[in-house]
């Protein structure tokens, strides 16, 4: 449990110190993104440093609960241990940091979190989730 609270805590603060390094300001084309990010390069950098940190991390958690809620789906009787439990707490938690992102700069959380749902969905291991019973 510590262990994920740390990756929610990480992906949290790593989605903070993107925005606050990334410099982009909305609206911008794009010959003036890229000037932006020749002339401050070492803000580019770090951004997407964090950006990384952040999107791992929150995309190992999109995939803990997609694999907590197949097994609960998988086997009724899983739903009563306390990964049921947690499971939504984390989903409720997770949320929490988006939107609090979301409230400091929509866009750039918008790309945090399309990143980190699509990355965690392809990690799944499919092969864990025998919904036929073969």
């Amino acid at each position: 449990m510590f262990v994920i609270l740390l990756k929610l805590v990480t992906g949290f603060i790593g989605g903070i110190l993107y925005i606050k390094f990334f410099p982009v300001s909305i609206p911008i084309g794009i010959s003036d993104m890229i000037v932006i990010f020749v002339l401050e390069p070492s803000g580019f950098v770090l951004g997407m440093t964090f950006f990384f940190i952040s999107f791992i991390a929150n995309a190992e958690i999109i995939k803990m609960i997609i694999e907590w809620t197949a097994g609960g789906y998988k086997n009724i009787k899983a739903l009563k241990e306390i990964n049921a439990f947690l499971g939504t707490v984390l989903i409720l938690l997770l949320m929490g940091c988006f939107f609090t992102l979301a409230v400091l700069s929509p866009w750039e959380a918008l790309a945090l979190f399309c990143f980190s749902a699509i990355y965690g969905i392809i990690s799944l291991d499919f092969k864990k989730f025998n919904f036929t019973g073969d």
